[in-house]
Order: C-alpha cells, then sequence, then structure tokens
C-alpha cells in the first residue's frame, strides 16, 4: 500500500509536496482504514481543485516509476520541470514513494536532471525498524553506491558496481532485469522484487487509449462482473470468449511496446505465478495465457446485452460503460493501487456516488486515488475528512496540495462540505469574473 508521495519540480509543482495516506484523528468510518503495524493507512482520498489547478499532474508525478522503468530517462519530454515564474530547468526535480508491503516498510526514490534527461540518484530503503537499512543507494554527482547488507548476492554486488555511473537506467530495472534472466530465486531478492511490482504491476493508471495489462482473468471472474454491472445497472447479461491471435495485439502497438508487453507476460506468469492474465488495449479487452510451448492462447472478450441475441466488443460500447469496465478492477483485484484521473469523466453522478459507494463498503486491501469534480464526493456519510485532498495553484504558477485536515474546525461534521467547498471556504475553486461582458 501506498503510505505518502512527494514529489518536487515537475510540471506545476514548484517547491516539495507531500501527499499522505496515513489516517488522521477522525473517528467516522473506521472501515476505510487499513493498519499496518502501528500505521494506519487509508484507503481511499480524493483531490478537488479548478482546472489547471496541478490534481491530473499529481496522477502523472506518481506514474513517472512506471514511465522511466518501462521506456528509460532518455524518452522524457525534457521540459517537465517547473516553468512558472521562476524556471528550474537546471535543478533536479525530485520522487519519493512510502510503501508498506508484506509487514515492511520502504522508501524507493530518485531524482532526475529532466532537461539533461539523466538520473542524478536513487534509492531503496527500509523503514521497518527505526534504524532505518540501505538496501541500495546510488549518488551519481559524486559517484557512489552503497548497501547497508554485508553479505549480498554477486548478480546484486555486480549490478552495483556496474551501475555506479550510469545515468540513464535506474537500478531497480536493472536488477529486475538480471534477476528475471537468471531465473535466481535468492530470498535476497524479496525487498526489490517486491517494491519492483508494487511500482509496475500493483499501482494502475487508470486513464483512456492506454494499454494494461492485469494479473487478473476477467472471463474466469465473470460472475462476479456481471453481479458488479448489474448494481450499477449495466445492460450487460453474459460475457463470452472469443478466440484471437496475439498478432492482432502486435499490430495496435509499437515493436518496443510490444516487446515488452510480452517481457510483462513471462514476468507475471514466471516470477509472480500468474496462469492467466488480462490485457486492455484501444478500448478492446483480451484474456492471454502462455503455454508450456512458449507460445499464447489469446481471447478477446465479447459483450451480450438483455434486448440483443448478438455479441458485442469493447469498442462497440457506449463511453459510459467503457469507463465502467476500465474501472471495475478496483472492486477485482487484491493489493493493487489505482490511481484515477477524472473519475466522473463521462459517468453520470449517481453512477460515480454509487461506484465509490460499493468500494468504499467492500472488505477490500486496494486502495484508490482519485480526482474528481464530484461534489456528490464531499460528503461525510461517504468519505473521511481525512480523505479529502485540495490542489490549489498560486499567482506565481505553482501547485500546491493540502488535506481538509488542516481545516478541522470549519470542516466540522455537521457542516454541508461541498456548499462550503463552493464558497470558497478551503481554497482550490475557480475565481469567474462573472462580469465579464464579450
Amino acid at each position: 500500500m501506498l503510505i505518502g508521495f512527494k514529489v518536487k519540480n515537475f510540471k506545476s509543482f514548484k517547491d516539495l509536496q507531500h501527499f499522505s495516506l496515513l489516517a488522521g484523528k477522525v473517528r467516522s468510518n473506521d472501515n476505510h482504514i487499513v493498519e499496518i503495524g502501528k500505521h494506519k493507512i487509508l484507503k481511499f482520498s480524493g483531490m478537488f481543485g479548478a482546472n489547471g489547478s496541478g490534481k491530473s499532474n499529481l496522477i502523472q508525478a506518481l506514474g513517472m516509476a512506471q514511465i522511466i522503468i518501462s521506456k528509460g530517462v532518455g524518452t522524457l519530454i525534457n521540459n517537465l520541470y517547473y516553468r512558472g515564474s521562476e524556471v528550474l530547468n537546471n535543478e533536479d526535480s525530485y520522487f519519493e514513494y512510502e510503501i508498506a508491503l508484506n509487514d515492511k516498510l520502504y522508501s524507493y526514490g530518485f531524482e532526475i536532471n529532466i532537461s539533461k534527461r539523466e538520473i542524478m540518484s536513487e534509492w531503496l530503503i527500509d523503514m521497518t525498524k527505526k534504524t532505518e537499512k540501505v538496501i541500495f543507494e546510488r549518488d551519481l554527482k559524486r559517484n557512489l553506491s552503497n548497501t547497508d547488507y554485508k553479505k549480498t548476492n554477486s548478480i546484486f554486488s555486480n549490478c552495483l558496481i556496474e551501475m555506479k555511473n550510469n545515468r540513464s537506467e535506474l537500478f531497480l530495472k536493472e536488477i529486475m532485469r538480471r534477476i528475471s534472466i537468471s531465473k535466481n530465486e535468492d530470498k535476497f531478492f524479496d525487498d526489490i522484487v517486491s517494491v519492483y511490482k508494487f511500482l509496475m504491476f500493483d499501482m494502475i493508471i487508470v486513464k483512456p487509449q492506454t494499454h494494461k495489462l492485469f494479473d487478473i482473468d476477467y472471463y474466469k471472474r465473470k460472475d462476479k462482473i456481471l453481479e458488479i454491472l448489474e448494481a450499477l445497472d449495466i445492460n450487460i447479461m453474459d460475457i463470452e470468449n472469443e478466440k484471437t491471435d496475439i498478432k492482432n495485439i502486435q499490430a495496435k502497438l509499437p515493436d518496443n511496446v510490444y516487446m515488452d508487453l510480452k517481457r510483462d507476460i513471462d514476468l507475471m506468469t514466471s516470477r509472480f505465478n500468474k496462469i492467466s492474465c488480462t490485457l486492455r488495449i484501444e478500448n478492446d479487452i483480451y484474456t492471454i495465457k502462455k503455454r508450456p510451448d512458449g507460445e499464447y492462447d489469446v481471447n478477446t472478450l465479447k459483450f451480450k446485452h438483455k434486448n440483443s441475441a448478438s455479441s458485442f466488443g469493447t469498442f462497440e460500447e457506449s463511453d459510459g460503460t467503457i469507463r465502467i469496465l476500465e474501472l471495475i478492477d478496483i472492486l477485482l483485484s487484491k493489493n493493487k493501487l489505482f490511481l484515477i484521473d477524472e473519475l466522473d469523466s463521462s459517468l453520470h453522478p449517481i453512477l460515480v456516488d454509487g461506484l465509490l459507494k460499493i468500494f468504499l463498503k467492500a472488505n477490500t486491501s486496494n486502495q484508490l486515488i482519485i480526482t474528481t469534480h464530484e461534489l456528490k464526493t464531499l460528503d461525510f456519510d461517504l468519505v473521511r475528512r481525512d480523505e479529502i485532498w485540495f490542489a490549489e495553484k498560486s499567482q506565481n504558477g505553482d501547485s500546491k496540495i493540502y488535506s481538509l485536515e488542516e481545516f478541522k474546525d470549519v470542516a466540522r461534521f455537521d457542516r454541508k462540505i461541498d456548499k462550503a467547498y463552493m464558497e470558497g471556504r478551503f481554497g482550490a475553486i475557480a475565481s469567474i469574473n462573472t462580469n465579464y461582458e464579450n
């Protein structure tokens, strides 16, 4: 689970911003909390703010680890640093993930110089005990690399030496590549594998027109999916599997992306012991199973409606139904972090409200972070005060994020929070000039 995230000098974030999922002293909705050791971690958080306030930038910042691991720092657009009143093109950008996995706490992060497209530092620290333990760290400005382990696996130690001056790739990516190739199952690597798996496979960014691999089989879970669709009043009565070929997937992807996808499928079926998985791409959904001979069994999902004898592909469904199919994983998966920008996009407010109620009432180990403009979410019957965050941009163009917990006196539980927000009590709202005349 994600405990917190820090970002600096990225897009509209100039100064260091700290987003936290640690529970405050709120006493309502205790079922929204997962306890890991002495920490109480929230399962949900909603980010509000005016258009252009920085909400989407937070989701993009959280996804930077996936981008750099999968594509490399050299593929970044080289102007993603803060470009407000003071341009910070020569300053390093900072990204840090505070994570709880398998009863252990970790800090993983990196600094990059975006304009140079270079990695400047990287670290993975075990923070479970009072005395932190450095699993690995690299400081490329000083040409230093280090670990607190006195005894290490040779694959690890060789990689740390060889990556000492490598500014183009993350150590986390390279060590996982070597572990995968060697098929080494030494428990020494458990911390590294757990953090990599969380960042690459368990942190799921839901946005349209992107491909995503899930370690669940939609067709095998169709009974549960149909229950959820019925509860949300979606007109689908059955789900069918139609055999297809992996070449149909290959045709939709650039060669390098397709090769990365095959690598990820192999990693899921070997290191993470998944028999089959689901791929969502270009408004289509595929189930994929790797056979012992190395080939792939691929099926595409079709949907049957109550008022039709025909079957329909995902791409033939309405925008709202496609959006629900994109979001349904939050109710099917376990131990995942879902990041959803503009949850209310293409959805009726009642559907947004219903989806969140089902998620928040469920006994789930998933986390959900959303950005939204839907005011029905600002309801203390639905969410806790510490689950509500705001993004606001200053006149200089830099974004600040802050929690509703900072307004304890104003945000009383007997107050209509949506009304107080629209009145500007918490900031993070557009200032409209109603006297403008065209």
